[in-house]
């Protein structure tokens, strides 16, 4: 039988592709800047949600402005009289020697002038049904008791009563208003750091004072 030739194999060798060589640069400056990214991204979002709230802030009080001094119109003008509606009221006519006079009619204007009774004014009085329910054991009533409101009226004497009225409404919605309550929590934790950073520093000294006088 012939022999079979052998079949050399080829090896070849892959080519470095020179050409696409990485290489590597140590710099310190955008390793720090790398490390320390993360603190300077913070102190932006704080810088941001600070300028938000100021500008917040800046339209509550615009618009709590704007508000008292629309009430503040409406107050004066409410509690002073009106010339032009006085004079309507108040007004003559003369025509053929008569003399003709419009006023403002009362029914007890009308009684005084004509000496007569005057307008029905009912006086009522306290029922037994009332008596009963006083002595009804608290938290054992049968029927509710309807809660009445009393509305006083107020009457301003100076505009310098008008004005603190109007002050205390406005302490009243700032007290309720969001933006001002977040403020008031930013201002809180702020206070609650500065006097946890100042116990710190108590404490160290208090322990470096202790220490000189044992050496």
């Amino acid at each position: 039988m012939a022999a079979k030739p052998e079949m050399r194999k080829s090896h070849h060798k892959n080519k470095k592709n020179r050409a696409h060589k990485v290489n590597l640069v140590f710099d310190e400056a955008k390793r720090r800047d790398f490390l320390t990214g993360f603190h300077k991204r913070k102190l932006q979002r704080k810088k941001e949600a600070r300028e938000k709230l100021e500008l917040e802030l800046k339209n509550e009080r615009k618009r709590l402005k704007t508000e008292a001094k629309e009430s503040y119109k409406k107050l004066v003008v409410s509690s002073r009289s009106i010339p032009e509606l006085e004079t309507l009221l108040q007004e003559q006519y003369e025509d053929d020697d008569v003399t003709v006079k419009i006023e403002e009619l009362s029914t007890n204007n009308i009684a005084l002038q004509s000496n007569w009774i005057g307008a029905n004014q009912p006086k009522y009085e306290k029922s037994d049904c009332e008596d009963e329910e006083t002595e009804e054991i608290p938290g054992m009533e049968l029927t509710e008791r309807k809660k009445r409101e009393k509305v006083a009226e107020q009457k301003f004497n100076s505009e310098r009563d008008v004005k603190r009225l109007l002050k205390k409404e406005a302490t009243k919605k700032v007290k309720k208003s969001k933006v001002f309550q977040m403020k008031n929590k930013i201002e809180k934790q702020k206070q609650k750091k500065k006097s946890m950073q100042l116990k710190k520093q108590r404490i160290k000294l208090k322990e470096k004072k202790s220490k000189k006088i044992r050496h």
